[in-house]
């Protein structure tokens, strides 16, 4: 039995007895974090089987195609409107590339710990530049959503759940709302792309957003926007995806912004990958330097006042970022990451809504290596689509999102996609055996 504890005496007041000041602040972030925390609980289910590790296919052995004959029509137009064979493309959808951009999740919940804000802003960046690690390689094209298609992802094990709809078809737009209790990354993925010839052109046209929860207490905004990707090398037989262009990551919180670099690739093997940047306080002056290769690794260090080189090897810089290790024989050359988007998990697909892209015939078909199948059946969806827009022209209606609609942002001013917030309350409703996905009456898309 345990020595029981000795009674607790009342320490005696005194007048000038010091009263501990309360971080009402901290407090509030903190009850906020837990209810968040236990919300993002409600969307596991379904997901008890984890990520899974690999895909039915053993290799990539899609049939081949003559090339050139396909792509000499394509040059200087929008790529968005051309219809290519299912060969061109990889088993996963546009909205999976969304979610790619969530593999390094933990430069997030790290910036949330850090109580400098511009520290907070070093790893905020380096998440931002960590989205093109995945990009390597991957030079086959991902299915184009439908209107109206949706796709979630949840993961217990990281504490965050994402959630994406296609809401334009063309322009192709998909809106994204991704959310854990440290942070809400949200905005569009939206490009216009082009082939001139040589190279395929990707400009992204979107802002994402990032509301930020530090420890410290209280909300901050970032924004950013994307840089250009193209892939070069492609009549050769050697296509090589490259990522280049300014960024600039701001807090609209405290006015601090991080410029960053994104080098393009030049002849030299050396000069590949290259991004360098500076975090600047409000002041417009240099707080931090960064430097590294977004295919690998970012270091930082502080230099209050100046700029300085930063990479490997000078002992004053720190890793912020290191990319995944990429083991090789991944059927379509997709990452560990990739693979786990289109799991048709068992104990998943009972609660998933019915325009969820694992749901889609043709990309399953193109994972399962049924090329020939996952060809009619693209032709099939495609030309469903086009029948309900020629049906929703003919009754003078425009396509309505379902899960999202246009807004102005309270901070920044400009127009954006919002997230209503209805679909996860409902798929809770659809868990407990409450609701049914029927009720909803989604348009059939597949």
């Amino acid at each position: 039995m345990p020595p029981m504890s000795p009674p607790l005496v009342a320490a005696p007041v005194t007048e000038k007895a010091a009263v501990p000041a309360l971080n009402v602040e901290g407090d509030e972030v903190a009850v906020k974090k837990q209810q968040l925390e236990q919300e993002i609980a409600k969307s596991y289910r379904g997901y008890e089987d984890g990520p899974r590790k690999r895909l039915t296919l053993d290799a990539d052995n899609r049939p081949k195609v003559g090339l050139w004959g396909i792509l000499k029509s394509m040059i200087g137009k929008d790529m968005t409107k051309m219809t290519l064979p299912v060969s061109f493309n990889e088993p996963t959808s546009l909205l999976y590339r969304v979610v790619e951009d969530l593999e390094y999740t933990s430069l997030l919940n790290t910036a949330a710990s850090r109580p400098d804000s511009t520290e907070r802003l070093v790893y905020v960046a380096a998440f931002a530049a960590s989205e093109y690690a995945s990009t390597i390689g991957r030079v086959a094209k991902p299915f184009n959503p439908l209107l109206g298609e949706t796709y979630e992802y949840v993961r217990p094990d990281l504490g965050y759940r994402f959630f994406i709809e296609q809401v334009s078809h063309h322009p192709p737009v998909g809106a994204a709302y991704a959310e854990s209790k440290n942070w809400d990354y949200y905005g569009e993925s939206a490009v216009k792309s082009k082939f001139y010839g040589k190279s395929f052109e990707f400009n992204p046209l979107g802002t994402w957003f990032l509301r930020l929860r530090p420890a410290s207490g209280g909300e901050e905004l970032y924004t950013w926007k994307k840089v250009t990707s193209s892939v070069v090398g492609i009549i050769t037989g050697n296509p090589v995806v490259d990522n280049y262009g300014p960024m600039e990551i701001k807090n609209w919180t405290t006015g601090e912004v991080c410029l960053l670099d994104f080098k393009a690739k030049g002849w030299k093997a050396s000069s590949a990958y290259q991004v360098s940047g500076k975090v600047l306080d409000k002041a417009g002056k240099t707080r931090w330097s960064m430097g590294g290769r977004w295919n690998d690794k970012i270091y930082a260090r502080l230099t209050p006042g100046y700029e300085a080189d930063v990479s490997e090897g000078n002992e004053k810089a720190f890793l912020v970022w290191e990319a995944h290790p990429r083991p090789t024989g991944i059927p379509f050359n997709l990452t560990p990451f990739a693979v786990t988007l289109n799991d048709p998990a068992p104990s998943l697909l009972p609660y998933l809504a019915p325009t969820d892209s694992r749901l889609r015939p043709d990309q399953r078909a193109m994972e399962e290596g049924e090329y020939d199948f996952a060809a009619r059946e693209k032709n099939r969806v495609e030309e469903g689509q086009r029948a309900r827009r020629k049906i929703r022209e003919t009754n003078g209606k425009e396509f309505e999102a379902r899960w999202f609609h246009k807004a102005r942002h309270e901070i920044t001013g400009e127009e954006y996609w919002k997230f209503g917030g209805e679909y996860w309350p409902i798929r809770d409703a659809v868990v407990s055996g409450q609701r049914d996905w029927k009720s909803e009456r989604l348009e059939e898309i597949f």
